[in-house]
């Protein structure tokens, strides 16, 4: 055999195995792809983010997500299969060969090229909103690092031994707050109960950040980063999450930080300008942040921001309300994005909590139990019936005051706060001009009859209250009146 004719064949033979092993690895390259793609697609139909409203229609990230993912596997599936189909019949008229030609084209480009035009479509999106290839991202990769589990430990709350701001924080050394890494390990020092430890860091959260209203009243967002907050001592709850998780990871504990809403009747919408309101109607009011931390092997959840109640002195209005609390109770005013963080045994689609009946963790400390109505917004005829069932011990008076509901829904954030309610003042009497009382009775089953009159069709709002030394808002309900 020539030397030339030898060499010309080995040379071809390693230009095969080259483009073989280039066959394959394109191969499991797109396979890879795929799975990855399959993967990411099963995870978020399951996980069903919540709805976000876009004017009169509604949207979710993850029917978006999915949507350009699914036509991106499509339009790959295709490909594949016209590239390595083979056919043994053929078109026959000029339709189908032209139809069967403009096919053929496809063919031609090259499966890079197709991964390329998805990249560069999925690139487009993340520059018009990273939010839509970011969240479902990080959701994906906290969810299969940390495995959020319902707790199987009761929790201290309500946390009836420590009403009061943390020792350590109250009286914490102003040279131990340089840092966030000072703080924390100033905390673990001092404490060793890892629950208390949490609620140390809760505590001096809320007692040395407070809420940054201009946010809301000018739009104006400064960094919430957790380095930002510590110094500023202001933020919104992006900054309230972002600061205890800081804090939290410092001392060593697990914590996340959990993107989600809160009830459109609990957005606080009248804190916000109506100028500014009407240039961002297409916004989202009810985004929301809180945490997650794991205590003993047990995730909790924690939102440092709606304990914040006046954070402008230390200690004052202080609340572990939100701390620790169960998922059950928190699960009626926070939906997460991520639903495997409610935390529930049995997980609650969007609708579903938009529909449960208002209540406060006042309530649930209260060991009340709401008989009915069983549904947050219910229609009735001029009269609207509510039945609240407690121990036989209990010794405060239930009570309830009931408005027309405004074209702008009004919310608990209407109202004066509950330490206040009943004070005489000209702002205070304003709010109450519209607000009227229902009426309400004990019965010897040791249940609370609430009834309300509405004067007119409509609808109408209906908050409920318990009387002892202070005022202590129970829920909000909402009822449809139709007057025969």
């Amino acid at each position: 055999m020539p030397e030339n004719l030898e060499n010309h064949i080995l040379e071809e033979v390693r230009k095969l195995k080259q483009k073989n092993r280039k066959r394959i690895v394109q191969r499991v390259g797109v396979l890879l792809l795929l799975m990855g793609i399959v993967s990411g697609f099963a995870y978020l139909f399951f996980q069903g983010n919540p709805i976000w409203e876009i004017g009169n229609s509604a949207i979710s990230v993850t029917t978006l997500f999915l949507s350009i993912v699914g036509l991106i596997l499509i339009l790959n599936i295709v490909i594949y299969i016209i590239k390595y189909q083979t056919s043994k019949s053929r078109y026959q008229s000029s339709r189908f060969s032209l139809e069967f030609w403009q096919f053929s084209r496809f063919k031609r480009i090259k499966a890079k090229y197709w991964l390329g035009y998805s990249l560069l479509l999925m690139a487009l999106i993340y520059q018009s909103n990273p939010s839509l290839i970011i969240n479902p991202i990080k959701g994906f990769v906290t969810g299969i690092v940390y495995k959020p589990e319902p707790p199987r430990l009761n929790s201290p709350w309500p946390w009836k031994e420590n009403t009061m701001i943390h020792p350590i924080v109250a009286n914490m050394p102003s040279n131990i707050e340089t840092t966030i890494e000072s703080v924390a390990k100033y905390i673990v020092q001092q404490e060793s109960d890892p629950y208390l430890r949490i609620k140390a860091i809760h505590d001096y959260v809320v007692s040395r950040v407070t809420y940054d209203l201009d946010v809301l009243k000018t739009g104006i967002r400064p960094a919430q980063d957790a380095q930002t907050v510590f110094f500023t001592h202001k933020g919104v709850c992006e900054g309230y999450a972002n600061l205890f998780m800081a804090l939290g990871r410092s001392m060593g504990a697990d914590v996340v930080y959990v993107r989600g809403k809160i009830r459109r009747d609990l957005a606080p919408i009248d804190l916000i300008p109506k100028v500014f309101r009407l240039l961002h109607s297409d916004y989202d009011w009810t985004n929301h942040a809180w945490n997650a931390v794991k205590i003993l092997e047990n995730w909790q959840l924690v939102d440092t921001t709606w304990d914040d109640r006046d954070s402008s002195e230390l200690g004052s209005s202080y609340s572990a309300d939100y701390l620790i609390l169960p998922p059950q109770v928190i699960s009626i005013s926070h939906f997460p994005q991520q639903l495997n963080w409610q935390l529930l045994h049995r997980r609650e689609d969007y609708k579903t909590f938009e529909n449960k009946p208002i209540l406060t963790p006042q309530f649930f400390m209260d060991e009340l139990m709401l008989i009915s109505p069983t549904e947050y917004q219910t229609n009735v005829q001029k009269v609207a019936a509510i039945k609240i069932a407690s121990s036989p011990n209990y010794q405060k008076k239930i009570v309830a005051l009931f408005t027309k509901a405004q074209k702008v829904e009004s919310s608990l954030w209407d109202l004066p706060g509950s330490g206040n309610l009943l004070e005489d003042n000209q702002d205070n009497q304003r709010r109450l001009q519209d607000i009227k009382k229902c009426q309400s009775q004990w019965n010897a089953q040791g249940e609370t009859e609430i009834s309300c009159q509405f004067p007119e069709a409509g609808d109408y709002e209906v908050f409920v209250f318990s009387l002892e030394q202070k005022v202590s808002l129970l829920g909000q309900l909402k009822f449809h009146a139709v007057l025969r």
